[in-house]
């Protein structure tokens, strides 16, 4: 089955035509999520998002037009992946601070989210872990995560900073991944 009959079919709402599109641009995915951060999307939200693209373009790509598919598709995701930055940047979409379920019943969940106990091994490890973290990031997000130990807001750290609150906040949240995946890493 060529490249046309597969938009076509995609187009139409073929999920194994749109799935073979989505494996075939994968490349454009993995690019633009290396040029784009958006809090709190893990892979399957980008293939998700690769997969609506793919099949938004079938419907929309005009044979006649001179720029091929695959051009077409990476300016419909990269503006779908701009629209979904924009709407999760909006100021009423973001939350005062962190949420917590309480929905559920098991006083269990609430607890653990509540209190952690660390045993002195757990803390050697962190305190020795802490010591390679210096060296994954860069000089801007060293200054964002030494501020936000201290305690300081990332309204506080923006105005310390003397730049806007959108750098501060990505860089916190690069922070925050690479000591998961450090803390995650075995020595």
């Amino acid at each position: 089955m060529n490249e046309q009959q597969l938009i076509a079919l995609a187009a139409q709402g073929d999920d194994y035509s749109i799935i073979r599109l989505a494996d075939q641009y994968l490349p454009v995915v993995l690019k633009l999520r290396r040029q784009y951060f958006i809090r709190n999307f893990d892979d399957d939200d980008w293939l998700q998002e690769a997969r609506i693209a793919i099949h938004r373009a079938a419907q929309q790509y005009d044979v006649a037009q001179p720029c091929s598919f695959g051009s077409f598709y990476r300016l419909l995701l990269n503006n779908q992946i701009i629209d979904l930055i924009r709407r999760s940047q909006a100021k009423k979409r973001r939350p005062e601070q962190e949420v917590l379920s309480l929905d559920d019943e098991e006083e269990d969940v609430l607890s653990d989210a509540l209190v952690t106990t660390l045993s002195a091994v757990d803390v050697v490890y962190v305190h020795d872990r802490l010591s390679e973290f210096g060296q994954l990031c860069s000089q801007f997000e060293g200054q964002v995560f030494a501020a936000m130990l201290t305690g300081m807001t990332p309204q506080g750290i923006a105005t310390m900073l003397q730049v806007e609150l959108a750098p501060v906040t990505n860089a916190a949240d690069r922070c925050r991944r690479k000591l998961r995946l450090l803390l995650r890493s075995q020595a």
